[in-house]
């Protein structure tokens, strides 16, 4: 495990060994500790304010969803935290399977904009590549509640960044199988949806918070069984 630096390094250290020391672990100690679950999706929840100017007027800003709740997931301050949700959905993972699900604000790396000059900060698309490589499993979770404007193109990115594209001429970085998206039933989102079959990868909805931990559940225990006639790297470093 202590291997799994990938080239992906930050401030004199890889990527990895900070994955290691801030991902949050299960608290059953019998439980393994070294599968690593990396979970991403939209932090903001979708608000009417944002599209109508009369939002005030409705029952609730908020979009009726499986995941967000507002009795939970708004702020002191009015703002719908959909991160809150996300954060929420690792600690059930942790919790019920034993994994060290994480998300990228769990590890201690600034942001470019967080970098206050006495240490480097590392740009927010390249953080998500590299947490994803150094992961045993990458979840991408989607509902009608989180505001989504941007996260086809991370998704995009971060899939593209792994040469997973049919048509892309260099060698696969990370195992399809590794990735999967989840999304919950009567989730539209154009650019989203074209995703996975662009670059192959499973798709699979949910109708509520059950059926999420449950559907994610089926999918690490592929991940997690041993296949001796399957060799299934968590990735492949350029060579040289």
């Amino acid at each position: 495990m202590s291997k799994r630096g990938y080239g992906y390094n930050y401030d004199g250290e890889t990527v990895f060994s900070r994955v290691q020391s801030d991902a949050p672990e299960p608290d059953d100690e019998t439980l393994d500790r070294e599968f690593f679950v990396y979970v991403m999706g939209p932090y903001t929840a979708f608000d009417a304010k944002y599209a109508y100017d009369d939002a005030d007027k409705l029952r609730t800003r908020f979009a009726d969803d499986p995941l967000f709740d507002p009795d939970e997931h708004v702020t002191d301050d009015g703002r719908g935290d959909y991160e809150a949700v996300l954060q929420a959905f690792c600690s059930q993972l942790r919790d019920q399977l034993g994994v060290r699900a994480f998300l990228a604000t769990d590890i201690d790396i600034p942001t470019l904009d967080e970098s206050d000059g006495s240490t480097p900060g590392m740009a927010v698309p390249r953080q998500s590549v590299a947490f994803a490589a150094v992961s045993d499993a990458v979840v991408f979770v989607f509902t009608e509640g989180g505001l989504t404007t941007g996260a086809g193109g991370e998704l995009g990115t971060i899939l593209g960044e792994f040469n997973l594209a049919p048509d892309d001429p260099e060698r696969v970085r990370k195992p399809r199988e590794r990735f999967r998206v989840f999304q919950s039933e009567g989730f539209q989102s154009a650019t989203i949806e074209e995703i996975p079959p662009a670059y192959r990868i499973d798709s699979v909805t949910f109708a509520n918070r059950e059926g999420l931990v449950e559907a994610t559940q089926q999918f690490l225990a592929n991940l997690e069984q041993d296949h001796p006639d399957r060799q299934l790297s968590i990735y492949r470093p350029y060579d040289g």
